[in-house]
């Protein structure tokens, strides 16, 4: 069987939990569609945690407490496994599902999205959002971030299309080498087809339809979902009449933007008029 995969549990939290899940699970003599049917979730979403593809949510966990009777344990491994994700923790979900995800429309007013992130630039913006941490918990984050950064660098994963205000590629995030490495990525990104980039131009008499970070997922296997975040906190929306307002806001800002190749000739204007030899 497919979901047969072989699970190491002292592999990595997620690992522990999926062999954890799947034993109690045969124990208690359930299928997969019989156990998806009692806690109103898809066959195929709890295979991909046994097989630890996917990290178990909190809520998930308490309706399988209530279905094995086992206490609180898969409620409280839950809530471990996020607590340990390297990410902040209101963003360890949607860190998860960005590997999952067909395609992922970003829209960030303020920064270039983590995604898209050059490590001078990614270090810069966690140094200044906390300037209390400490080194070790800056490079934590930062290569966390880089990981992010790196699965997109591989061909198709996912499909990628970002809308960028213009005044986020004239700022000068960590100084002028490094935003000036950061727009050279965008750009490369761009050319070699990685990505759809759109900038939203700063004359424009259109105002964008949102004012805060969003970004829609999509899945093979699996309804849209929106993350939307603030300055300090996120959320994940997957209420289908929500998601669909978000998706029409996105088109908004798509069809209001700058076309791919102007915005690719703005970026490379911005980046050789911060003349960084």
């Amino acid at each position: 069987m497919v979901n047969k995969k072989p699970l190491d549990p002292g592999e990595s939290p997620a690992a522990f939990c999926g062999a954890r899940m799947r034993a109690t699970r045969e124990e208690a003599g359930l299928t997969l569609e019989v156990l998806g049917q009692r806690v109103f979730t898809g066959s195929g979403y709890l295979a991909q945690i046994e097989r630890a593809e996917r990290k178990l949510q909190p809520e998930l966990g308490r309706l399988l407490d209530r279905e094995f009777g086992t206490g609180t344990f898969f409620h409280d491994l839950a809530r471990a496994i996020k607590r340990a994700s390297r990410h902040a923790e209101y963003f360890a979900d949607t860190a998860e599902l960005e590997k999952l995800a067909d395609s992922v429309l970003d829209y960030s007013p303020v920064l270039v999205p983590g995604m898209m992130q050059t490590e001078a630039y990614a270090r810069a913006i966690i140094e200044a959002a906390n300037p209390y941490r400490s080194a070790d918990r800056v490079n934590e984050l930062v290569s966390a971030r880089m990981e992010r950064a790196n699965r997109f660098r591989e061909a198709g994963k996912p499909q990628y299309w970002s809308v960028l205000p213009e005044a986020v590629i004239r700022s000068c995030f960590g100084g002028p080498a490094a935003m000036n490495e950061q727009l050279l990525h965008l750009a490369t990104a761009a050319r070699e087809k990685r990505a759809v980039i759109q900038i939203f131009p700063l004359a424009s008499v259109v105002a964008p339809p949102v004012t805060q970070l969003m970004k829609i997922m999509t899945f093979s296997d699996a309804p849209p979902v929106v993350y939307s975040e603030t300055e300090h906190t996120g959320q994940l929306i997957d209420d289908p009449a929500m998601v669909a307002r978000y998706r029409a806001s996105y088109d908004w800002l798509r069809a209001t933007a700058l076309p791919p190749r102007a915005s690719l000739d703005l970026i490379e204007s911005v980046a050789k008029d911060l003349n960084v030899s």
